[in-house]
């Protein structure tokens, strides 16, 4: 969100005066500054006077209805997030308003804390959008989305040694994103316009990993029919990025350690080495000093690997980038599938930045995936599954598995969540915390177990 400190700007138009009335003392009071315009002039002359964070408009007004005057306002370039309004809209007109970039549509009369809180969404939801064009225009950092201090470090460091010729080792555990720092490096390397040849060591069975990396001359082993280029010839005057490399045989360990000292490979069954200028990048979710130490890797190989270290910080580590990671890879998915533009609402984001992520960046965009495509047109808490909204992360908690809901079934778990309840006098807050679930979840086991105030209230 934006800095807290500036005071944001809300143009209300509104052709009634108690409405533009009572949503101004409900706007201030949440520390915004509100501008009134009874009609589509004055709030084009307060458009044209000062920069407006926020716009709530009626769709029903007097001489142009609200829809018409947004649309003028986008193709004019200058339309900002809209809450629209009305008392007497059609279901097509409030789904027309979000089809055309409403921010949501809210139905007259409403409370002031409803447009108070809808407002500040909107506001949050602008800011984080701003957060991820800045991010988007930076030149050079390719599809690194985040900007905590944890991924600005790894970006500038990876843009330090970027145009230099040194091994870099990544680190970090799986699905954080360590192909994409190796193509920031690749693309801001004096070797950008030649390839980076990508190779995912674990994938490759033992027996072939050497014709892979080196290639083979006709007739060096059983179905080598035709001579084979390698990966490291592919690479020349590039980039060779070796995925899982702690995954490689010593054999094929080996012969990369030479080809790194000597700048030349040989290939399967060939009598003379050929040279090769390759700078090879190397990642791994495994620890490579205690390869190193089980025997499993040559240390000798680890030195050359490992001349410049960037660990990528795991999605727990940086939850501040969630909301901008959820909002790149959403509008991503719903372009790669043809989806209208979804919003998610700002209690599923919330349980999306508590969740702990242990398959980090790749879980988050398969659940957003799966989401997107089975939910109506916002993603809401019921779109989410369960296992985000389960588990309170606490690791100092003595919660014990008898109290767990995860350990419950159907008449037990209905007998121990009204028996906890009752102990808090219908407090749901107090239940969930006792029973380490969070609220959503709760509310929801609660509804689907047919729990109701009166089973719980009725003595």
């Amino acid at each position: 969100m934006a800095d807290a400190s500036i005071q944001p700007t809300v143009l209300v138009l509104d052709d009634e005066k108690n409405i533009r009335h009572a949503i101004q003392i409900a706007l201030e009071q949440e520390g915004m500054h509100v501008i009134a315009a009874h009609d589509v002039a004055s709030a084009a002359r307060a458009l044209d006077e000062r920069v407006v964070d926020l716009m709530i408009l009626d769709i029903r007004l007097g001489e142009i209805d609200g829809l018409a005057f947004f649309r003028k306002l986008q193709v004019e370039g200058s339309a900002v997030p809209t809450i629209f309004i009305s008392g007497h809209a059609t279901l097509a007109e409030a789904a027309q308003a979000m089809k055309i970039g409403g921010f949501d549509f809210l139905e007259k009369p409403f409370s002031a804390e409803k447009i108070s809180v809808l407002a500040r969404r909107c506001l949050e939801h602008a800011a984080l959008q701003q957060r991820l064009h800045a991010i988007e225009a930076r030149e050079g950092v390719g599809e690194i989305v985040g900007d905590s201090p944890a991924i600005q470090r790894l970006i500038a460091d990876a843009l330090k040694v970027a145009d230099t010729q040194a091994s870099v080792l990544i680190t970090g555990e799986s699905g954080t994103g360590k192909e994409l720092v190796a193509n920031l490096i690749h693309a801001n390397s004096s070797r950008r316009d030649a390839p980076i040849v990508k190779v995912n060591c674990s994938a490759i069975p033992e027996n072939l990993i050497e014709s892979e990396l080196f290639g083979h001359e006709r007739g060096a082993f059983t179905g080598a029919h035709a001579p084979r280029r390698g990966l490291f010839e592919t690479a020349h005057r590039g980039v060779l990025f070796l995925d899982e490399v702690a995954d490689l045989p010593l054999g094929a360990q080996a012969k990369i350690l030479r080809t790194l000292q000597h700048g030349e490979i040989q290939k399967l069954g060939a009598e003379r080495t050929l040279r090769v200028d390759v700078r090879v990048i190397s990642a791994t979710h495994k620890d490579l000093k205690r390869c190193v130490a089980d025997g499993s890797f040559r240390e000798d190989l680890y030195y050359r690997l490992n001349v410049v270290p960037l660990r990528v910080p795991s999605l727990r580590e940086r939850r501040r980038d969630i909301p901008l990671l959820v909002n790149f890879i959403v509008a991503r998915l719903c372009a790669k599938h043809n989806l209208r533009a979804k919003q998610v609402d700002a209690d599923a984001m919330h349980e999306l930045e508590q969740y702990s992520w242990p398959g980090n960046v790749r879980e988050l965009q398969n659940l957003l995936e799966r989401v997107l495509i089975m939910s109506g047109d916002r993603i809401t808490l019921l779109d989410l599954p369960e296992e985000v909204l389960a588990v309170v992360d606490d690791p100092g908690s003595k919660h014990t598995a008898q109290s767990s809901l995860k350990d419950c079934r159907d008449q037990a778990e209905r007998d121990l969540i009204l028996a906890t309840l009752k102990k808090h006098a219908g407090n749901i807050s107090r239940t969930a915390l006792d029973l380490h679930v969070r609220r959503p979840y709760l509310h929801r086991r609660m509804s689907a177990l047919g729990i109701s105030k009166k089973d719980y209230f009725g003595g």
